[in-house]
């Protein structure tokens, strides 16, 4: 019989609460949540004691769980996990919580902290006895108390801990996300896509390479709009962005800030917007943005930046921090020589990235020109020819990613290719289709 509850789409902190409480704990995947509250608890077993929920649970996904499981046992008592703590009051407003704990506190304080609302819940009437392991005790006078009251005086968030477990009297309407912790020995990509002109289908290629890439690395993935003058990234995704590039550079030395500023898309991947006027771009030098690509580089396993058409100070700037580079181009004459151009400068200056993806975009048969004539052209070979197709705009309209959209046409499939070629393993699955499928159906 399990006594604790975790849903959670961190596998790293479900295996770390399984090790801290073995068998007493049932878990519950996020990925549930794509088909809806009710499938998450149905999938509950017994009735638990205490829920935690989180980390990378929205605020609406954390209450519409607390809500449905409030329902199912009144008495239940609901940690959040989650990292930030600045909107704690607006969580607890809006939801029945007992207690916010962060995901990187210690295993003394997580144990703790649960197993002394367990016992609570116990005395309080709220829980029955666990037939199991002892329970924690020390709380004769519980039932005098509200948990918010006996936590107060609990040493387990004094000194070092005081930050990791917080009691929760209030909660919060602003969507807060903790992000997967990178492995040191993991490196950083960051990936630079450029064109040469304005047009080239080059923020396609940047969206897409951001929602496969999210596919292997889901919350580990995060494009940054800088195109200044008009980026469209967020226009692409259909996002309604209240923060754009000014402000993060803003507070490009400030991971916290960053974090809370952060737009999430449903694909399990994050962007920085473009500004949202244009004469916001002059708020944006060439150094603040580099040292925000750094500060992401930290931060996530990829960083995408779609640049401004041509070698401006900016894209130059997003070429020196990248590890690859994507190169779009149109097969048309003008375009490929303006490639060359490009090519040609910044082999000069020593800027090409280690990883070089040229892309022929939109092709199609009868134009005069081949991918052969492309390659006399520019002088080197494309890597991926992605023909002209019509479920382009069909996805463009719809605010949804081309790969997802429709992962049979012909140019998702070619974008795919695009896509494993900075990871192999980001191959297209059932899963993820019959998801998409899912949510595009009418209600």
């Amino acid at each position: 019989m399990t006594r604790y509850l975790l849903v959670s789409r961190s596998a790293e902190y479900e295996n770390r609460l399984r090790r801290l409480l073995g068998a007493r704990l049932q878990t519950v995947p996020g990925e549930y949540l794509a088909f809806g509250t009710t499938e998450v608890v149905g999938q509950v077993q017994d009735d638990p004691a205490v829920a935690l929920l989180g980390p990378l649970l929205s605020f609406d996904e954390s209450r519409s769980i607390a809500a449905a499981l409030r329902e199912k046992n009144a008495g239940l008592g609901i940690i959040v996990v989650r990292e930030q703590r600045s909107d704690l009051e607006d969580w607890v407003d809006a939801m029945d919580i007992q207690a916010v704990l962060s995901p990187e506190a210690t295993d003394t304080t997580t144990l703790d902290l649960v197993e002394r609302l367990d016992a609570w819940l116990v005395t309080a009437g709220r829980a029955q006895p666990y037939s199991g392991d002892a329970i924690a005790s020390g709380v004769e006078e519980a039932s005098t108390l509200t948990f918010v009251e006996l936590a107060a005086d609990d040493d387990a968030t004094d000194g070092e801990d005081a930050l990791d477990a917080e009691v929760a009297d209030e909660s919060s309407a602003v969507e807060a996300w903790v992000l997967p912790p990178m492995d040191p020995a993991v490196r950083s990509e960051v990936i630079t896509v450029a064109a040469p002109k304005g047009g080239q289908g080059k923020t396609t290629m940047a969206v897409n390479l951001a929602v496969g890439l999210a596919e292997v690395a889901p919350n580990s993935v995060v494009i940054v709009d800088a195109d200044l003058q008009f980026g469209d990234v967020a226009n692409v995704l259909d996002l309604q962005p209240t923060r754009d590039l000014a402000d993060f550079v803003r507070a490009a030395d400030d991971e916290v800030q960053i974090k809370t500023q952060l737009v999430r898309h449903s694909d399990d991947f994050f962007v920085v917007p473009a500004p949202l006027s244009p004469e916001f771009a002059d708020d944006i030098d060439a150094a603040s943005l580099g040292r925000l690509i750094d500060q992401l580089a930290k931060m996530f396993r990829y960083v995408i930046v779609d640049t401004t058409p041509g070698l401006g100070e900016h894209t130059i700037t997003a070429l020196e921090h990248a590890t690859d580079g994507v190169f779009v181009s149109s097969l048309t004459v003008a375009s490929l020589r303006a490639l060359r151009t490009e090519f040609q400068l910044l082999t000069e200056l020593g800027l090409i990235p280690r990883n070089r993806h040229i892309v022929l975009n939109n092709v199609e048969k009868n134009t005069g020109l081949i991918p052969a004539d492309a390659t006399a052209i520019i002088g080197a070979e494309a890597d991926v020819v992605v023909p002209r197709s019509q479920g382009v705009l069909l996805a463009a309209n719809a605010g949804a990613p081309l790969i997802h959209h429709d992962p049979r046409d012909s140019a998702a499939k070619a974008v795919r290719a695009l896509v494993q070629r900075v990871d192999p393993a980001a191959v297209p699955t059932r899963r993820r289709i019959h998801r998409k499928a899912r949510q595009d159906e009418p209600e």
